[in-house]
């Protein structure tokens, strides 16, 4: 694996290339370019405020920014899968003319929708900043909680990419996938509302569900700290092995599947 990582290391102008390849043909044709990440954010949460706040009128305080704080990870996390699946059939004349270590790939999708995420945060603190959530108090985990997420969104994006491959309906099987993975992590509702018959298993099963825990911790929970609390250390090392483990499954699927890429497609 490591000596895979430095061929990667390589090879950082094709991924630098194919990186920005995907972030020019998705706002393609836009007058607005970039500045769509930051809006689309801020967008959202002025239709969920006006929605949440006045129309169904939720018992969550300032539900706009409760639901982004996480909604923005998992974004980042099901776009790339959906995308990523893709990845190496949409690219099959690099796939049989030219030689590269295919996972860069599906990781130049990752990278694209990291600084899609990257911007969106932006936009998120200006809000926050804003509405006067002390948001810094807890800014230095986000780092090291994004550099794990990674971990997750790449495994993932390398599984399903490698798979749809040679089961090309997996690809119309992951939406439904990543439908009910959203449905399945506190996002729209808090985990509270969770029968705690059910809670483990959400806990303990899904990663998403601790990650998006840690985020709203940092940016919502500083001005509303009712329900404030950072996941166990035991929550938090069984999300970071899942992790890991679909990462590494991803990975060794990946690079098993590979040299039969060419004849595949």
């Amino acid at each position: 694996m490591f000596a895979n990582i430095r061929k990667l290391f390589s090879y950082r102008e094709l991924i630098f290339i194919l990186t920005r390849k995907e972030l020019k043909v998705k706002y393609r044709g836009s007058a607005l370019g970039f500045f769509w990440s930051l809006l689309n954010p801020i967008l959202t949460m002025l239709v969920y405020s006006f929605v949440f706040s006045i129309v169904l009128r939720g018992g969550v305080k300032e539900f706009a920014i409760f639901l982004i704080c996480a909604l923005l990870p998992f974004n980042f996390l099901q776009n790339s899968v959906n995308q990523g699946s893709g990845s190496i059939i949409s690219n099959s004349n690099l796939v049989n003319k030219i030689y590269f270590p295919r996972e860069i790939l599906p990781l130049s999708i990752v990278f694209s929708n990291l600084i899609n995420f990257f911007l969106e945060l932006v936009a998120l603190f200006v809000v926050l900043a804003f509405m006067g959530y002390k948001f810094y108090l807890f800014l230095y985990i986000l780092p090291v909680l994004i550099f794990i997420q990674i971990f997750l969104v790449v495994g993932m994006t390398l599984l399903v990419s490698a798979l749809n491959v040679f089961f090309r309906d997996l690809q119309h099987l992951i939406s439904i996938v990543m439908m009910v993975w959203f449905f399945g992590t506190p996002i729209i509702y808090p985990l509270s509302m969770v029968p705690e018959r059910f809670q483990p298993y959400i806990k303990f099963i899904n990663p998403m569900t601790i990650y998006s825990a840690y985020y709203r911790n940092i940016f919502y929970y500083t001005k509303y700290p009712d329900g404030a609390g950072f996941p166990s250390a035991l929550e938090t090392m069984t999300a970071v092995g899942i992790t890991f483990l679909i990462f590494f499954i991803g990975y060794f699927v990946f690079k098993k599947l590979e040299p039969r890429f060419a004849e595949e497609i």
